[in-house]
């Protein structure tokens, strides 16, 4: 099994750790074609690197094309002579769907893997959506099912949810980004040094969700948890009700998933 990355940016390289401390996959059976990052990332990793994206399918069996949304069809046209049925397409990009694909391949036959991974597959804490298309054979949905298993929390999931998953794993990292160094700033402002604001913050995040998930709680008992009568918590969470926190979060995820369909649909129509 050789395994080929046709781009290779923040999201491609967070893949291809996951895949590496996985060890379903020789490093010698690993290659890369990235313009910019092509050698920076097969020295870093000790992995193979190629000229093209032609040269990544034609030496691979599986080809994740970690690339942004807006070259997905101009790669896609450049390989898809040399894409076969016996190559599986491995694609990672919003608004991009396998049928969108297998319309620019001009090949029904296709295989093809719709992944929607995030960033904290850089510390093997992140999450997979995935979907196969119809060509896909049962042995190699096993074999999928366990390397994203073995990287993140893998969900296999309809295609057709995969804006939700957008909104849910996909585009919230950053928004916790922006409460950790939010909350960071509070306290710094009330003069605890940056360097410990963050540490405690990181943490305090990590910790939650460790706790949510173990623990089954719903997460408002785990709320009122932390807020004894009368107290700081109270006072806090009383406040974040009046700015409108609740409703500021969902707007904010049914803005990126209203995003996600506007450009599903702007790619059928294509």
């Amino acid at each position: 099994m050789k395994l080929g990355f046709i781009g290779c940016g923040n999201m491609g390289e967070a893949f291809l750790k996951g895949i590496i401390n996985s060890e379903m996959v020789e490093l010698n059976n690993i290659y890369v074609y990235d313009k910019i990052k092509g050698k920076e990332i097969s020295e870093k990793y000790n992995i193979n690197i190629l000229e093209n994206e032609v040269a990544v399918v034609d030496e691979c069996n599986i080809i994740f094309l970690a690339i942004k949304p807006n070259v997905y069809f101009d790669v896609i046209d450049k390989i898809k002579d040399n894409v076969n049925s016996s190559k599986i397409i491995v694609a990672m990009a919003p608004g991009i769907t396998m049928e969108n694909i297998l319309d620019e391949i001009d090949n029904r036959n296709s295989k093809i893997v719709r992944t929607m991974p995030n960033l904290p597959l850089m510390v093997q804490e992140g999450c997979i959506a995935y979907a196969f298309n119809e060509n896909i054979e049962e042995e190699e949905k096993k074999f999928f099912k366990e390397l994203f298993e073995k990287i993140g929390v893998a969900i296999e999931t309809k295609e057709e949810l995969f804006d939700a998953v957008i909104g849910a794993s996909g585009s919230s990292p950053a928004f916790m980004f922006m409460f950790i160094e939010a909350l960071a700033d509070a306290v710094v402002y009330e003069g605890l040094p940056r360097s410990d604001a963050y540490k405690l913050v990181g943490q305090t995040l990590v910790g939650c969700g460790k706790l949510f998930l173990e623990s089954g709680k719903h997460p408002g008992e785990l709320k009122d948890n932390v807020c004894s009568p009368g107290g700081t918590t109270i006072v806090g969470v009383r406040y974040l009700e009046e700015a409108g926190f609740r409703g500021a979060v969902i707007k904010a995820v049914t803005e990126t998933i209203k995003k996600s369909k506007e450009m599903s649909l702007k790619n059928n129509n294509n």
